[in-house]
C-alpha cells in the first residue's frame, strides 16, 4: 500500500538508505511463530534486535538560496548542522563566521533520529522532524540558533511539517485527530514561549492520509490538501490572517505542484498551471479579500507541466515533453509581468533526458534557484540559476550518459501504455537480463531517474524498466485502474513483460526479475500467480499482497485511503468480487519463480502477515522463497533497502537459471 502520509507524487523504484544488517533470513519454524505473533497488535511485539534508520552522512553539504545570499550547510563532527554564508554557490567564499544549528538530545525523544530539517530565511530558527526508529512515530522540534534546548517540541505528528511566516513565526503540521479514530487534522501553532500551552488553530480535518500540508515559496502561504488521493483538493491559506481561512482560486487545485505564490513588485500573486492534453498554460492572478482575481495568461506550450515554483517577478516551470527522440525535460523561466503580446512557449533554460528535482526558493524573495538534475546511475548535478534564468555554473557537466527508450505498447483491451527503459553500453539496443520495477496504484508512477541506486543494476549489465500502467499517473489513468477496475492494472503489467520479452522494442529481455515494494507487491505477487506470463525471479518488499484480506481485517493506519484506492469489500459487492478474483494468494497454485520477500515487523501500513502468508503459501507449493525479516523495521525502513545485498541476491538467482 502507499505511504499516504509521506509519499511524493512520483515514486523512486527502490532506495538505498537502510542496512540489511538487522534482517534475519527466516526458516519455516520461525515463520510460523512470526505468523502467530502477528495475529496480535504488532506494536506490542518486542525484540532484542535494533533497527537502523537514515542519518545524514558527515560529509553531507548543500548550498541553498537565501534572500540576501547563499547558505552552505554541512554536518559537523558532533552531528550538528553548521551553516556558512558564502559569496556564491560556486566559489563559496565565506562571508561571515560559521553558524551552529544544535542537534541536541531531547529527553522525551531519546534515541529518535532526525529525518529532515528546514531553516528560516532569517537563520534565527530551524526545525527538525524526528522519527522513532522502532515505530511509526514522529515529532517536530523548533530550535533557536545556537540554543542548547529546543523552543518547542510537538509529539504525535505526521511527517507533514512547514515553518511559516505569520504575524509571529508559526509551525503548520498534520496530527492524528484527538477525538476521531482514524482521523487527522491540519493545525497552525505560533512559536512562542507559551506556545506549548496554546491550543492550535485547526485548518482542516479528514481521514488519516487524507489531510496533507505543503509549503509555498512565500512562507506566509501554505497548501492544505483535503480528501483521499482520488478526490483530493488543495487550498491555499494566508497564515498572517488572524483567523486563517481557505482562499479561493480561479480553478480547483488537484495537484499541489501546479500552484504556487510568486512576488510581483512586492505583492503576492497566484501562479497556476493547467495541463490539457499535450498543451499547458500558466495563469497568474492577484488576491482581493482572499479571492484570486484578474486572471491573465503569461505562458503556454507543448508537453506537460510537472512543477511550478514562484520567485520574485518570475516562476520556474518544469516541463516534460516526448518527441520523436524520446522524453526530455525542460526548465523554463516565465515572467509574471503582464505580457505585451500573446503568450507563447518560453525557451528552456536547461534541458535533460533525466529528471529535474525542484527543491527551490526555500524562502521569500529568493535571489535564485537551485535544481538537481538526476540521471540514472550517475551522481546528481546541481544547477544554480539567478532570477533572470541565467545559469551560474555552466561548466557543470552530467556524468556518463545512460541509454534510454520511452516506448508504447498495447494492452489486450487496446489501451496504450508507455514503458521507460534504461541501460548502459555502446549499443542503442539492449539484449540481456531486465529488472522490471512495478507499482501501479494511488496515482503514482515509478520514476527511474529519481533513484541513484539503480546504478547498481546498470553497473552489472542489466537494463531497468518500468511501465506506466492504469492505476498510476494522472487522475484519468489512475481511475481507469483503481477499485473494481484493478484487473486493468494487472493486464497492462502482463503486457509490459510480454513486450520486453518479444524484442519488438529497444530492449530484448533474456531474463526478467520483477521488483515491487508496498502497493507494488500486489502486482509482483499477481505476476507470480499468473500462468500466462513468465518471470525468472522476484522481489517483494513490505508488499500489500492481498488487499481483500487487509481491508477486511482493518489492519492499516491508512484504511480509508486504501478503501478509496482498492474498493470497499464490506459494502460493495463489485469491489469484493474483483478483489476475490485477483487475490494472488487464492490464484497461486503452482510453485512461483524464486522470490525474495522482505517483511518489517513494525509495519503500521501493511500488515506483516501479508508477506508472511505469501511465503507460507509459496513454500507449501514447493517454491524457492527466501524471507528476510526485521522485527523492528517500519514500513519505510523496509522500502529503503540496502541496494548491494538485494542486487547480490538477484544476481545469484538469475545466474543459476537458464534464460527463458
Amino acid at each position: 500500500m502507499k505511504d499516504t502520509m509521506n509519499t511524493p507524487e512520483k515514486s523512486s523504484a527502490m532506495g538505498s538508505s537502510s542496512s540489511w544488517d538487522h534482517w534475519l533470513d527466516v526458516g519455516d519454524a520461525t515463520l510460523m511463530k512470526l505468523l502467530k505473533e502477528h495475529g496480535q497488535d504488532i506494536n506490542t511485539f518486542e525484540s532484542s534486535q535494533s533497527g537502523g534508520d537514515t542519518q545524514i552522512p558527515e560529509d553531507y553539504a548543500e548550498v541553498v538560496p537565501l534572500p540576501a545570499g547563499w547558505l552552505r550547510l554541512r554536518m559537523g563532527g558532533g552531528g550538528e548542522v553548521v551553516g556558512q554564508l558564502v559569496s556564491d554557490p560556486l566559489e563559496q567564499h565565506p562571508v561571515d563566521a560559521p553558524l551552529g544549528f544544535a542537534e541536541t538530545e531531547i529527553d522525551e525523544l531519546q534515541g529518535w533520529v532526525t529525518q529532515n530539517r528546514d531553516i528560516f530565511p532569517t537563520l534565527d530558527r530551524w526545525y527538525r522532524l524526528l522519527r522513532d526508529p522502532q515505530r511509526e512515530n514522529y515529532a517536530v522540534a523548533i530550535h533557536e540558533r545556537d540554543d542548547a534546548e529546543p523552543r518547542l517540541v510537538i509529539t504525535g505528528v505526521y511527517p507533514d511539517v512547514v515553518l511559516c511566516e505569520a504575524s509571529s513565526p508559526a509551525v503548520a503540521f498534520v496530527e492524528p485527530h484527538p477525538d476521531v479514530p482514524g482521523g487527522a487534522r491540519a493545525c497552525l501553532l505560533p512559536i512562542t514561549a507559551a506556545a506549548s500551552q496554546d491550543p492550535p488553530r485547526v485548518l482542516a480535518e479528514g481521514p488519516a492520509g487524507g489531510v496533507r500540508i505543503e509549503r509555498c515559496s512565500i512562507r506566509r502561504f501554505i497548501k492544505v490538501g483535503y480528501g483521499v488521493r482520488s478526490s483530493r483538493v488543495w487550498r491555499l491559506f494566508d497564515v498572517t490572517w488572524p483567523d486563517p481561512q481557505a482562499m479561493s482560486t480561479p480553478a480547483p487545485v488537484h495537484d499541489p505542484d501546479l500552484v504556487d505564490i510568486a512576488l510581483l513588485e512586492g505583492e503576492a500573486v497566484l501562479v497556476q498551471a493547467t495541463n490539457e492534453g499535450e498543451q499547458w498554460h500558466i495563469d497568474v492572478s492577484g488576491f482581493t479579500d482572499g479571492r484570486g482575481r484578474g486572471q491573465r495568461r503569461v505562458a503556454t506550450g507543448q508537453g506537460e507541466v510537472r512543477h511550478v515554483i514562484g520567485g520574485d517577478g518570475s516562476v520556474l516551470v518544469h516541463v516534460n515533453r516526448t518527441d520523436a527522440h524520446g522524453r526530455v525535460e525542460h526548465l523554463c523561466l516565465v515572467s509574471v509581468v503582464d505580457p505585451a503580446q500573446i503568450p507563447k512557449e518560453p525557451e528552456p533554460v536547461l534541458s535533460s533526458p533525466g529528471t529535474f528535482a525542484l527543491n527551490l526558493n526555500i524562502c521569500a524573495t529568493s535571489v535564485g534557484f537551485a535544481a538537481a538534475e538526476l540521471r540514472t546511475g550517475t551522481p546528481p548535478v546541481v544547477w544554480y540559476l539567478d532570477r533572470t534564468g541565467r545559469v551560474l555554473n555552466p561548466s557543470n557537466q552530467p556524468g556518463p550518459d545512460v541509454h534510454f527508450a520511452y516506448e508504447r505498447f498495447v494492452s489486450p483491451d487496446g489501451y496504450q501504455c508507455s514503458l521507460d527503459i534504461r541501460w548502459r553500453g555502446d549499443s542503442d539496443t539492449f539484449h540481456g537480463p531486465v529488472i522490471f520495477m512495478v507499482y501501479g496504484a494511488y496515482g503514482v508512477d515509478i520514476d527511474l531517474d529519481s533513484d541513484q541506486g539503480l546504478g547498481h543494476w546498470l553497473d552489472r549489465g542489466y537494463a531497468v524498466a518500468t511501465a506506466h500502467v492504469r492505476g498510476g499517473g494522472d487522475a484519468p489513468r489512475h481511475r481507469a485502474g483503481s477499485r473494481n477496475r484493478r484487473d486493468r492494472s494487472l493486464a497492462d503489467t502482463i503486457a509490459a513483460v510480454e513486450w520486453l520479452r518479444s524484442g519488438r522494442g529497444a530492449a530484448t529481455a533474456t531474463k526478467v526479475c520483477v521488483i515491487g515494494a508496498s502497493a507494488g507487491g500486489f502486482l509482483v505477487a499477481s505476476l507470480l500467480a499468473e500462468e500466462s506470463v513468465t518471470v525468472d525471479a522476484a522481489v517483494i518488499v513490505n508488499g500489500y499482497i492481498d488487499p481483500l484480506e487487509a481491508l477486511l481485517r482493518r489492519s492499516s493506519l491508512t484504511e480509508q485511503a486504501d478503501r478509496d484506492e482498492w474498493g470497499d469489500p464490506e459494502h460493495d459487492r463489485g469491489d469484493r468480487e474483483m478483489l476475490e478474483k485477483l487475490s494472488p494468494l487464492r490464484k497461486l497454485t503452482t510453485p512461483p519463480a524464486p522470490t525474495l520477500v522482505a517483511v518489517s515487523g513494525r509495519d503500521a501500513r501493511v500488515d506483516p502477515r501479508q508477506g508472511l502468508a505469501w511465503v507460507v503459501r509459496s513454500r507449501e507449493l514447493g517454491g524457492n522463497t527466501t524471507l528476510w525479516y526485521d522485527p523492528n523495521a517500519t514500513h519505510d525502513m523496509g522500502i529503503r533497502v540496502e541496494a548491494n545485498s538485494l542486487v547480490e541476491w538477484v544476481v545469484d538467482v538469475l545466474e543459476q537459471h537458464e534464460a527463458r
